[in-house]
């Protein structure tokens, strides 16, 4: 059977159908971040750029015997499956993985295995799509500080660096999630490996040069950070301090990208000549794999569909009786929840959130939600200790004017608490198919502190536990 033949498209047509019935929301998750982030402005050519990689290359899908593939269907299943569990613990990156994946394996799976590796690197393009890497911010800023405080112990500047901030005689800089670099480093990869197919033959070169147009961003941006404080440093701050060490930035990104294609340039390959010879297969057109792959994608799509949704209300409802406090330094955010509270206690102040483990907008665990401000203040010390069978986070923050704020906090899921992200998401999933809980907390206690005066952990504790003993998670 031929990818012309009308059977072919009607079978790769519905399961395109049932793909996109299944994904939607997550479709959809995806092309808002493409629209309102920079950083993955460049979804939107990812498919386009995938299909013209085919398009051109199109006589060896024209003139080859397509087949299909059961370990496609395999990694469908996987595929699925993950989705299921990522849409169930709100983890929408993880459901938009799953959806280009999925749909990865329906093209694969339609095609057969042997053509589904001629076109492999613009079917793998595809996981560009997903708007994923931002978890690598905090390792990026802390990799940039480091390069910025060698160029300058390098030239001779006296520098002193406390976290991600930077001090040098003529001012204070800090290391900000813009200056991390993130998007230089997501656009470069996407750009090089695409140059990286095009330009070289061999596999081995193709490999090398992604893997420098990943590493060149990185430490271009260690320069860029450097130049940025040299630059403020010899102008007595006038300069490179405000938006417009932004566009520095980006020229500066433009000038990388032009050396790397130049020197990428410099050992391309000559063109091979375009083949139109198709691609034999052994085995025919199997039309019950494809039936299946709609079977399974029909069936998420309902067991879905029948999870139930909190609707989250427009203004949440108080947990704790006392003061609101509307100014505070603190920073803590936590956005979409059922019900929340942000109190003082004497001195301490006490936060709590509510959230349904499934809702219409929203989720406990979310990028968007933001335990200290993290433009304003910077972690010097962590630990996670244990009390009472509970696992709770303890920080302490100080701030450029030389203020110290502590917090403690954890999240409490049914009879689970933790202070990881990661191990929430994972409670969540099981007290949803378990039964055991429908909501899931967020609990913390901040104070700050005086000047010369130390943290007292142990009144701290003892607040958060009373906290959550007054409002009696369990019975939820």
């Amino acid at each position: 059977m031929r990818v012309t033949n009308g059977k072919f498209l009607l079978y790769f047509g519905v399961l395109i159908v049932a793909w996109l019935s299944l994904y939607w929301p997550a479709i959809i998750g995806m092309e808002s971040i493409w629209r309102r982030s920079d950083t993955f402005a460049h979804g939107y050519f990812i498919l386009p750029l995938s299909c013209w990689l085919i398009w051109r290359d199109r006589q060896v899908l024209l003139n080859s015997d397509i087949s299909t593939s059961w370990l496609a269907a395999i990694v469908l299943l996987g595929s699925v499956l993950l989705g299921v569990v990522a849409s169930i613990a709100d983890v929408a990156v993880i459901s938009q993985l799953s959806a280009v994946i999925s749909l990865i394996a329906v093209v694969w799976l339609c095609i057969g295995d042997k053509l589904a590796w001629h076109y492999k690197f613009p079917l793998a393009y595809l996981l560009f799509l997903v708007p994923m890497g931002e978890n690598l911010i905090p390792w990026l800023q802390d990799v940039t500080a480091w390069f910025t405080v060698f160029f300058l112990q390098l030239t001779g500047i006296p520098v002193f660096r406390d976290g991600l901030y930077i001090q040098t005689p003529t001012g204070l800089f800090e290391v900000a999630v813009a200056c991390s670099g993130i998007r230089y480093l997501i656009a470069s990869a996407a750009v090089g490996s695409l140059f990286a197919y095009l330009s070289y033959t061999k596999f081995k070169k193709q490999v090398i040069f992604t893997l420098f147009a990943v590493v060149l961003p990185i430490i271009a941006n260690g320069i860029r950070a450097y130049l940025i404080v040299i630059i403020a440093h010899y102008s007595d701050m006038k300069y490179a301090t405000g938006a417009d060490h932004l566009v520095y930035g980006w020229l500066f990104f433009g000038l990388v990208i032009m050396l790397m294609f130049w020197l990428g340039g410099k050992f391309a390959d000559p063109e091979p000549e375009k083949s139109s010879q198709g691609i034999t297969s052994s085995s025919p057109f199997n039309a019950v794999l494809p039936m299946i792959a709609v079977l399974i994608c029909l069936l998420s799509f309902g067991f879905l569909k029948q999870q139930h949704v909190s609707t989250v209300p427009n203004t949440p409802q108080a947990l704790l009786e006392g003061e609101t406090i509307d100014n505070s330094n603190w920073g803590i955010k936590f956005n979409a929840s059922l019900a929340q509270s942000h109190i003082y206690f004497g001195q301490i102040e006490l936060f709590a959130a509510k959230y349904a483990n499934k809702q219409n907008q929203g989720e406990l665990i979310s990028f968007d939600n933001k335990l200290h401000d993290h433009e304003s203040w910077t972690v010097i010390t962590k630990e996670v200790f244990e009390s009472n069978d509970k696992q709770v986070t303890y920080l302490l923050l100080r701030n450029t004017r030389g203020q110290e704020r502590a917090y403690m906090y954890l999240y409490q899921l049914g009879n689970f608490s933790t202070g990881s992200n990661l191990k929430a998401k994972v409670f969540q999933v099981i007290n949803t198919l378990s039964g055991q809980a429908n909501n899931s907390y967020i609990f913390a206690v901040s104070e700050l502190l005086q000047t010369n005066k130390s943290v007292d952990k142990k009144v701290m504790l003892e607040t958060l536990e009373n906290m959550i003993e007054q409002l009696d998670v369990n019975r939820d």
